[in-house]
């Protein structure tokens, strides 16, 4: 086994140290694991013991498993770790998402594995396990013809022949298998059997006839694929807050005024700004944007500035968004997120239009129209010293503020239409209706993560649904999940959500079902979503007031399913 982590354990069965040989698991682990030194080994983690000394073993912590190689020496021992790929269990589940029934039988015709599909054309119910049965003892076969001792006999492939049985019930079941033998280095050690009766042969042509209309519609529907960028088309919705910040935005467009976009993350404010440039005298020229929040302080002004050759190491002659931008606008996006010295420089380049390349001595006079946003309230942002105040005057001639979702859930109809009819395309089982309770249930939702969630929601339920409708069984679990948790309504779900985000404890663990563990997860998810929100989805800032690694923070955004 190549190990990833080692963990050196003393006789009494301490914790003496954790060596790392896997960067990933390193990050992720080292700043949880080396506070481990000196504990129980057994007091951390779950261990399964090896059968001898040098046989593999099972550990476990958290939701992580990893195969253990116990190596013993004098004064203790030495624990070899790999994390679990769970190689078989991927592979069985896997097969049984197959259409048709996969059996697998050892050199001797003795049961390994059948997919679920197998287990039903032979009417096997769950509870029967059938690894080490012999094939003769689970089907009244004549073994001169039977499909699958024929392969392993001869060692040649058996193609598409009919078996037929009667079942212990007395069921007459005629199956279509075909048989292929597995060889390792040249000796036969089994066979894969592939079988079909006719609900598979059913499932086939309904799903051959959809995939064939779909792929032949493909053609007619691909102009929705090329995009030139965002205009006021593309902006959705009725609702008089996002008609008024619609109409202001139309108004100005077309003028050389610095406009200040004000909106929560995910409400569209850069959608707005490409409606803007592209509806201005400068849609012909370029759109270039930067989050001011994703890039590291030390990279962004030579961003947007540009860099002269030995100016630094390594540095070379680059022009920056500053200059590339000329005749077009720059979008910076997140501008709150940006540190007081950077908008220092920035607001020399706005007041005076002209800028210096980092290592320069030239001044170089720029034409660019600026369109920031905040996502949060500036003036809020002035008072606590996170944004200047002559920068956001300079760069607010008009300040649009953009709606959050929950204050115009009245448009959520035409949202989830819209991206319906987007993504259809892409799809063999297209969705043409939308269950009324699915509505109701997304109209009173509170929508912290706005259009950008009320899309990731629409994205999930698309891929799972299995109809021509979305219902609410297709919605993601964190949403349903929410309602059945705390037993309340889906018109209550916005309610209790924000109660949960107040109250950590607000739900009373039925230890029936509950967890440490579990209660702990939920517990730990409702502090990292609050303080996600409370930093407006910005992950250095969030990690910071956390106190934990970004590495950290990002493992536990994708193991709670968080949408930033």
């Amino acid at each position: 086994m190549l190990a990833e982590i080692l963990i050196e354990v003393s006789a009494e069965g301490t914790i003496r140290g954790v060596h790392w040989y896997d960067d990933t698991l390193r990050e992720l682990l080292q700043e949880i694991w080396e506070r481990f030194s000196g504990r129980k080994l057994a007091d951390v983690f779950t261990i399964s013991e090896p059968e001898d000394a040098r046989s593999e073993g099972i550990l476990r912590w958290e939701e992580m498993v990893f195969d253990s190689l116990n190596l013993s020496r004098g004064d203790g021992q030495l624990l070899l770790l790999k994390q679990s790929r769970n190689r078989e269990f991927l592979l069985e589940r896997a097969l049984d998402h197959v259409g048709e029934g996969v059996q697998i039988y050892d050199r001797n015709a003795y049961a390994v594995f059948f997919n679920e599909r197998s287990r039903r054309i032979s009417e096997i119910r769950d509870e029967v396990g059938i690894e080490g049965m012999h094939l003769l003892d689970m089907y009244p076969l004549d073994e001169e013809v039977s499909t699958t001792l024929t392969a392993l006999r001869t060692g040649q492939p058996v193609i598409d022949r009919v078996d037929h049985f009667n079942t212990t019930d007395g069921s007459f079941i005629a199956t279509a298998n075909t048989a292929y033998p597995i060889r390792r280095d040249g000796d036969i050690i089994g066979t894969v059997v592939f079988e079909q009766d006719q609900s598979v042969v059913a499932d086939y042509l309904r799903r051959m006839n959809s995939i064939e209309t779909a792929l032949n519609s493909y053609g007619e529907s691909s102009q929705y694929l090329r995009f030139s960028g965002y205009t006021f088309r593309n902006i959705l919705g009725d609702g008089r807050a996002m008609r008024e910040a619609v109409g202001i935005a139309r108004k100005i467009a077309d003028q050389e005024c610095d406009v200040l976009l004000v909106g929560e993350t995910g409400t569209g404010k850069e959608l707005f700004a490409q409606a803007i440039h592209n509806e201005s005298r400068r849609h012909g020229r370029k759109f270039l944007a930067i989050n001011c929040a994703a890039i590291p302080e030390s990279l962004i002004e030579g961003l947007l500035f540009g860099t002269v050759r030995g100016s630094f190491t390594g540095s070379e002659d680059r022009i920056g968004y500053l200059e590339e931008a000329a005749g077009g606008t720059l979008f910076l996006d997140e501008l709150n997120s940006m540190s007081l010295m950077m908008q220092s420089k920035l607001l020399r380049a706005v007041q005076e239009r002209t800028i210096r390349r980092i290592g320069g001595s030239e001044d170089i006079h720029i034409d660019v129209r600026f369109i920031s946003s905040c996502n949060e309230d500036p003036f809020t942002a002035i008072r606590e010293n996170r944004l200047r105040r002559d920068l956001f005057y300079r760069l607010s001639t008009v300040m649009i503020n953009l709606p959050a979702l929950r204050e115009h859930p009245e448009d959520i109809e035409a949202l989830m239409q819209a991206r319906i009819r987007n993504a259809n395309q892409h799809f063999v089982n297209k969705i043409q209706t939308i269950s009324p309770e699915v509505l109701s249930f997304l109209q009173q939702y509170n929508w912290p993560g706005n259009v950008r969630e009320l899309f990731h929601v629409i994205d999930y339920a698309m891929n799972i649904a299995e109809t021509d409708r979305l219902e609410l069984q297709h919605l993601p679990k964190y949403l349903t999940g929410a309602a059945s948790a705390e037993g309340v309504r889906p018109s209550e779900t916005s309610d209790a959500r924000e109660k949960a985000d107040t109250d950590t404890f607000a739900v009373c663990p039925d230890w029936h079902i509950d967890t440490l563990q579990s209660v702990m997860d939920r517990c730990e998810e409702q502090i990292v979503r609050a303080a996600l929100d409370q930093y407006g989805g910005n992950i250095t800032k969030t990690a910071e007031a956390l106190d934990i690694k970004r590495q950290s923070l990002q493992y536990r955004i994708r193991k709670y399913g968080i949408i930033i």
